[in-house]
């Protein structure tokens, strides 16, 4: 997959380049009519125009291995049998060493070893036909002569090899530099790795079957902050989130977003309940996310009321937790940040909504998929909500 996208970029070099060579060719035309000393000059030009045609195509449908190979070949084939079939020298040999120089842009970096035999085949090829056609020559002449081909064999092959050296180099810095940066990312936020791996080869959103969605909000926030002070309240929530993430990886739960004094988690989005291969593997690490989720629930409910005797808060923590298919991903915005959409997160939000004080409500597919020894601590019950009657169930946590 990555090999075919990075071919892929090539498209547009390619294809200007072909109708470029189509249009050299088509140039010679007036010279052709004038002056060609046999008819095969005429079947070498209208052959490679043909050969030029289709390395347009080709590039135009993304068969670029192919439309390479037609451009390459076709520019190769086309002035060596131009040198060869016109009766005199006229320096057409010397347009191959474009083509080796050339090379140097028709391959990526994991594709050094092709380029290098393609600018090599150019150059000695210039080389080889330059001493042929300079047999006439006598004395210094001859002698300058075959050392400029020699000398300008040599130079391209030298600027060949340091055009690979440094855009070897060039990407082996880009890729540190991409590591590092994925590093910090995923450092971050962690569940964004999983956009590194996309099937598709978009790493801006992705579909998940699967995943588990807390929200948690403080009910009579606004009766708080007239009582205590806004600045106050919003200082006591903070230590209070900021203990929730310190403790969310003990329970694989990666804590998304707060807005206001609501708090968003999720888990299981990188884990194997995405994958498809053994559906009993998948359905036991569902049951395991959805346990890990409810867990972290009754420490973040605990926690809290912990705060509200010590603050002497009037108030309560409501909590809902869903479980379903979810679109994940950065918006196209930005200052977009790492965040999930579906109507499993409206669901987990809509659960909070209805949730009473001290307890954690569950929607009907969480319960389904909750490990048996914690089934027990859930009564089914009945909510309003904006979208009318929700089945849920209901665990209460006791005050401490």
């Amino acid at each position: 997959m990555a090999t075919h996208i990075h071919t892929i970029k090539l498209k547009p070099l390619l294809t200007t380049t072909s109708l470029l060579f189509c249009m050299g060719l088509c140039l010679q035309l007036p010279l052709l009519i004038r002056y060609a000393p046999h008819p095969l000059v005429w079947l070498n030009l209208l052959a490679h125009l043909l050969i030029a045609l289709l390395a347009v195509l080709f590039s135009l449908n993304k068969q670029i291995p192919m439309a390479r190979t037609c451009l390459l070949f076709g520019y190769y084939s086309y002035l060596v049998f131009a040198t060869l079939l016109w009766s005199q020298d006229v320096y057409i040999q010397h347009f191959l060493l474009v083509g080796c120089l050339c090379c140097a842009y028709f391959f990526h970096s994991f594709e050094q070893r092709e380029r290098m035999l393609w600018a090599l085949l150019y150059a000695v090829s210039f080389c080889t036909l330059d001493l042929y056609l300079s047999h006439a020559l006598e004395g210094w002449l001859l002698a300058v002569r075959r050392g400029n081909s020699i000398t300008l064999t040599l130079t391209c092959v030298a600027v060949s090899i340091a055009t690979y050296r440094h855009n070897a180099k060039q990407w082996w810095q880009l890729k540190t530099q991409y590591q590092h940066a994925k590093s910090l990312l995923i450092q971050s936020t962690p569940a964004i790795q999983v956009l590194f791996h996309s099937p598709t080869g978009d790493q801006n959103r992705q579909h998940f079957n699967f995943c588990c969605v807390l929200f948690a909000d403080v009910k009579g926030y606004q009766q708080l902050v007239a009582r205590h002070g806004e600045l106050k309240v919003i200082d006591t929530l903070d230590r209070f989130y900021a203990a929730l993430d310190s403790v969310s990886p003990t329970y694989d739960v990666f804590p998304l977003k707060t807005n206001g004094d609501e708090y968003m988690a999720i888990c299981g989005i990188a884990g194997k309940a995405n994958e498809t291969d053994e559906l009993n593997t998948a359905a036991t690490c569902q049951s395991q996310h959805i346990a890990n989720m409810q867990n972290f629930a009754v420490y973040a409910q605990k926690r809290f009321q912990v705060i509200c005797h010590q603050q002497q808060w009037p108030c309560y923590l409501r909590l809902g937790i869903a479980t379903g298919a979810v679109t994940a991903g950065m918006p196209n915005r930005q200052h977009g940040t790492f965040d999930v959409w579906g109507k499993t997160v409206n669901l987990a939000a809509m659960l909070e909504q209805a949730c009473e004080g001290n307890a954690v409500l569950l929607c009907p597919s969480s319960y389904s998929l909750l490990p048996l020894h914690l089934k027990p601590c859930f009564e089914h019950t009945q909510v309003v909500s904006k979208i009318g009657v929700l089945n849920a169930y209901r665990r209460f946590i006791p005050q401490a």
